[in-house]
């Protein structure tokens, strides 16, 4: 099983969005714990999509219609680099 990273204030966003949002909260929960349990990450919930051009590299769910998910793997962990708004917003 991979490990779990989240990089800058992910953390403190995964927690606000507990307090804001308990559906959204409870949508990217949900999509963690598949990460953490599949082989391949890659696929399943929220319609994974690798992100392009400056963000090659990166891998994005989606939470909601405008809130996603985005990380990065490799063998041994899964990065969590933003959660909530789309990633060209604040």
């Amino acid at each position: 099983m991979r490990s779990l990273v989240f990089e800058g204030r992910t953390w403190e966003a995964y927690e606000a969005m507990r307090n804001k949002d308990t559906k959204l909260h409870s949508a990217a929960r949900k999509i963690i714990k598949e990460l953490l349990r599949s082989n391949d990450p890659t696929v399943g919930l929220g319609k994974p999509e690798a992100l392009k051009h400056n963000l090659s590299g990166l891998w994005s769910r989606r939470l909601s219609r405008q809130d996603r998910i985005v990380y990065k793997l490799d063998e041994s962990s899964i990065y969590i680099f933003a959660l909530g708004g789309h990633y060209d917003q604040p």
